[in-house]
């Protein structure tokens, strides 16, 4: 197969993917750089060590899903109503548009007990979208308890992820986001 030069950017939304699906542990460099298309030696002009590979994986996902959750959010034009409808969308298209489920709720799964290496990044991805989901509470709940009702729709929707990938049925996320819908629109 001919090599392509490729940036930095691109082999990180390749191997997005790729962690997505195999996930941290069942994804060597050999194998990230097969499906990427390029020499192993080209992760190492941009990334110093497998470790260091994930945690840029993990930093652009967080990236990419605070930026458009905020993006939502901040949009004074819109009505709750309609910010969770594109909540909606984002999750479509994080969760069920790509197989394999959340990079960051794989992550955690896999490096809970092993490599706590990654627990930052992680744990500000779900701080965040609890944080996000919150701000659509806030105006009916107050902060205590929209703060606790959002922590619960995270949950529900990443157990929702974990059902859908073990059974491979999208009702269970389907239905979370059901319940998120009815929780926020009271």
């Amino acid at each position: 197969m001919p090599r392509i030069k490729t940036s930095k950017e691109e082999v990180l939304q390749k191997v997005i993917n790729t962690v997505r699906k195999k996930g941290i542990a069942n994804s060597s460099m050999s194998d990230l750089a097969n499906d990427c298309g390029i020499q192993k030696s080209h992760f190492y002009y941009y990334f110093e060590s497998k470790e260091r590979l994930i945690k840029d994986v993990l930093a652009t996902v967080n990236s990419y899903m605070n930026y458009n959750l905020n993006k939502i959010l901040d949009n004074e034009a819109l009505s709750t109503k309609e910010k969770l409808s594109k909540v909606d969308g984002l999750i479509f298209k994080l969760f069920l548009k790509n197989d394999g489920g959340c990079v960051m709720a794989n992550a955690a799964l896999e490096s809970a007990h092993a490599n706590p290496l990654y627990f930052d990044e992680i744990k500000l991805f779900f701080e965040n979208f609890i944080a996000g989901i919150k701000q659509l509470l806030m105006e009916e709940y107050g902060p205590k308890n929209a703060q606790e009702i959002a922590e619960q729709i995270v949950q529900d929707i990443e157990g929702g992820i974990l059902l859908m990938r073990v059974y491979n049925d999208q009702k269970y996320l389907q239905n979370a986001i059901k319940r998120m819908y009815n929780l926020i629109l009271v």
